[in-house]
């Protein structure tokens, strides 16, 4: 066989190394490192679960273990130190996280600099996003932009409020639809959105279940399921929590709401929500109960201040400015979360 002397060398030290490292596989089907597998690395490293590394990555659990599997057999060494409550990195896995590391920034940076060069990019804006949009009909506005603006194509990256702010700061969103009560309005301007009630919410089974209104302190030896810590949510009911003396009994977090009802339905605690996340939701199952002192959260259109936006980024920020015009959307109870009769 002809070949160069570097692709040779190359191939015939990947071939000896197969052969005699037992962790590698031999012959075919070694699938080659891609930047999704650095990234799945990347969240499990920060996330210390595979699950919480899925759950944020927005791929099943199974299909992330496998591309981390097949990252390991590729490298022929192990990345983590499974257990039953958790995984840490290995000596390896240390060493593996510098380049990871690097090579997602380069790649990340690289995208974001070829846009320029790319005919489509000129008409796209990249929306981030709570995942609540369709809870707040939030969509339809998106829709109906679009309507009108046909030749403009709208990205749309559900995550996080935490991974969100991250990609605004690094440009590489235009705009958000966030909740505004952390928000510094010294790093940010927003149009006012939604303004919602956070309502406890428990089973229909539960004693609080025929409570008109419930004073938080009350809600001291309850079990709780609630939103993850990072979530505004969380922050803004435990802050009422610990003004009122106590902290709450928090048994379970989630990235996202729906798990949480499911629970509550199920009798594994009570939680605290906005109303606008519990409608159409188990409405057999749940009752929503306000606090004595209102509780409200904020959602609004976000911008990174002093950001210079592109012209159709500001058509999208123009367009929800107009249909917001005269006052933000209230949150109306609902009758299928409210106590029964």
């Amino acid at each position: 066989m002809v070949c160069s002397a570097g692709t040779c060398s190359a191939q015939t030290s990947r071939t000896s190394t197969s052969d005699t490292d037992p962790n590698r596989r031999s012959g075919e089907g070694v699938v080659p490192m891609n930047i999704a597998q650095v990234q799945y690395f990347l969240e499990i490293a920060r996330h210390g679960k595979f699950s919480s590394a899925a759950e944020h990555a927005y791929v099943s659990q199974s299909s992330l273990s496998k591309q981390i599997k097949a990252l390991e057999e590729e490298l022929g060494v192990e990345l983590f130190v499974r257990a039953s409550c958790g995984v840490r990195l290995t000596p390896a896995g240390e060493m593996f996280l510098e380049f990871a590391s690097k090579t997602f920034r380069d790649y990340e940076s690289i995208i974001l600099r070829l846009e320029r060069y790319n005919a489509q990019a000129q008409f796209r804006v990249r929306v981030g996003a709570l995942p609540l949009l369709s809870s707040y009909d939030l969509h339809t506005d998106l829709a109906d932009f679009q309507v009108d603006n046909m030749t403009i194509q709208l990205d749309l990256y559900e995550r996080n409020q935490s991974e969100i702010l991250k990609r605004l700061e690094l440009n590489r969103l235009d705009v958000a639809i966030l909740r505004t009560d952390l928000l510094s309005a010294e790093d940010y301007d927003w149009i006012p959105l939604i303004r919602d009630e956070i309502v406890v919410v428990c089973s229909n089974q539960h004693p609080l279940c025929r409570t008109r209104r419930v004073a938080t302190v009350d809600l001291k030896d309850e079990r709780f399921v609630m939103l993850e810590p990072q979530s505004a949510i969380y922050t803004a009911f435990v802050e009422r929590c610990r003004e009122v003396g106590f902290f709450p009994n928090i048994t379970f977090t989630h990235a996202r709401h729906e798990p949480l009802l499911a629970a509550v339905g199920r009798g594994i605690g009570i939680t605290a929500l906005p109303r606008g996340l519990t409608h159409g939701r188990n409405e057999s199952e749940l009752t929503c109960i306000p606090l004595q002192t209102p509780l409200y959260t904020d959602i609004g259109l976000v911008v990174p201040r002093n950001r210079t936006l592109t012209p159709w980024a500001q058509k999208l920020v123009d367009f929800f400015k107009k249909t917001y015009t005269y006052a933000t959307a209230w949150v109306a109870p609902s009758d299928e979360c409210e106590q029964p009769t």
